[in-house]
């Protein structure tokens, strides 16, 4: 018998399909690709996308929460937001990445500039890329899977050409921008033909901008620590690493993260497919378990997947990376534990945004990094690799336990209780 798929699932499936497709690259490609440059050049590469990516996440300004959940409640309110916040977005890039840029301008490696400079731009378009948040709201994920698979396709043909002709490696700066300049295009396209907004006047579209503009000024700007402190928790051990053993090690430790964090995209879709329905639902209890369900599924994927990465894994680096990365393996390990505690943190993050906790997401932050950096600093710098990993899983597992259980009298805690069968004993 066939069962009709609700839009909810039908949307979680499209978005798996999507990141297939980068599994895809990540195990055939981008491998080949890193066999091909070696671990150094690999790391240069690495830590110019780490930077780049909490530039991003400083550029947007916690809106993708912030859009995700208006357009869910109200599409129209959404697609005004997502229209009158563009130039904030832009401005705001532009004025972070610039002395960035200048920074790895002054550095000896010219690829290093090069690779810095495709990332930066590359990151622009990811940065104004908010059309992929109201797909997703929407329940229109397959506008995003298909705009991707483009990208990521025509992104993986070009570097595998690169490195199967063995052409100068600098040229990999193309695909770079590749990869998410023509998704972008793709989905803005869409939107401006089914959004529905309607052409206001220059003075009106101008004052609309401001008002939103200052909005997400207000609102965001809570938000985007707690995210500049989500972004960093896996960067900060990247920026270490750097500094105390060098890129090589850091090209090392960058395809243990890139494995250990490869099978999130199953646990990703379907939380960002089911969390409309737990916005929108009005009883609290109903939510808890709502989120104790997600979390259980989590537990479960993640510990299928642990298990096949601990009995093939240093098959997997040896087949993929060549000899060269096979050292990554008991760091991909640890690493693969603390991918369960972050997206389990994913489930209590959005459940704090549900609730407007923008305040104590702010103050959190603060907590996170200190904690992320000390405990990157000392793990990486007296235990190498395996110290760096560590520090992840550590950060991870108390931003996602202690950290988050003095939220609105335990919400997290009633969450994480229900999760475990105990919260029928909650009033």
């Amino acid at each position: 018998m066939l069962i009709k798929l609700n839009n909810i699932a039908r949307n979680a499936i499209w978005m798996m399909i999507e990141k297939v497709v980068a599994i895809f690259g990540l195990f055939f490609v981008t491998s080949y690709v890193a066999r091909y440059i070696g671990p150094a050049l690999f790391g240069e590469l690495a830590f110019a996308m780490a930077i780049f990516q909490i530039v991003q996440v400083t550029a947007q300004m916690g809106s993708d929460n912030i859009i995700f959940k208006r357009t869910a409640k109200n599409v129209g309110s959404g697609v005004r937001l997502i229209n009158g916040s563009f130039l904030l977005r832009l401005g705001l890039y532009v004025i972070v990445s610039t002395p960035i840029l200048f920074y790895f301008y002054l550095q000896p490696s010219l690829i290093s500039f090069l690779f810095a400079f495709a990332v930066c731009i590359a990151y622009l378009f990811s940065s104004l890329d908010v059309y992929a948040i109201y797909n997703n709201a929407t329940l229109q994920s397959r506008v995003n899977t298909l705009s991707n698979m483009t990208g990521l396709a025509t992104g993986l043909v070009v570097r595998y050409g690169i490195a199967w002709f063995e052409l100068n490696p600098a040229l990999l700066a193309v695909p770079i921008i590749l990869t998410t300049a023509i998704p972008f295009i793709m989905r803005y396209r869409h939107f401006k033909r089914n959004s529905k907004a309607k052409e206001l006047p220059v003075s009106v579209r101008n004052h609309a901008a401001h008002r939103y503009s200052h909005y997400l000024l207000m609102a965001g700007g809570a938000v985007v620590l707690s995210g500049i402190s989500v972004s960093l928790y896996p960067r900060m051990n990247q920026f270490f690493i750097s500094s105390v053993l060098g890129s090589y090690q850091l090209g090392i430790y960058s395809v243990a993260l890139s494995l250990a964090t490869s099978w999130s995209f199953v646990l990703t879709s379907v939380i960002t497919s089911f969390y409309p329905s737990i916005y929108a639902e009005k009883n609290n209890r109903a939510a808890l378990g709502q989120a104790a369900q997600l979390n259980w599924l989590i537990l479960i994927v993640s510990g299928i997947i642990t298990l096949i990465f601990f009995v093939t894994g240093e098959y997997l680096l040896s087949f993929l990376y060549g000899e060269a990365f096979k050292t990554a393996y008991v760091p991909m390990l640890i690493l693969c534990l603390g991918t369960l505690f972050s997206s389990l943190g994913a489930v209590a993050y959005r459940f704090i945004i549900k609730y407007s906790g923008y305040r104590y997401l702010s103050v959190k932050t603060v907590f996170v990094l200190v904690l992320s950096l000390l405990t990157s600093y000392f793990l990486t710098r007296y235990y190498g690799l395996a110290g760096a990993s560590l520090s992840f899983v550590l950060v991870e597992f108390f931003s996602l336990t202690l950290l988050n259980y003095f939220f609105n009298n335990g919400a997290i805690l009633k969450m994480h209780l229900h999760t475990i069968g105990l919260g029928k004993w909650l009033k």
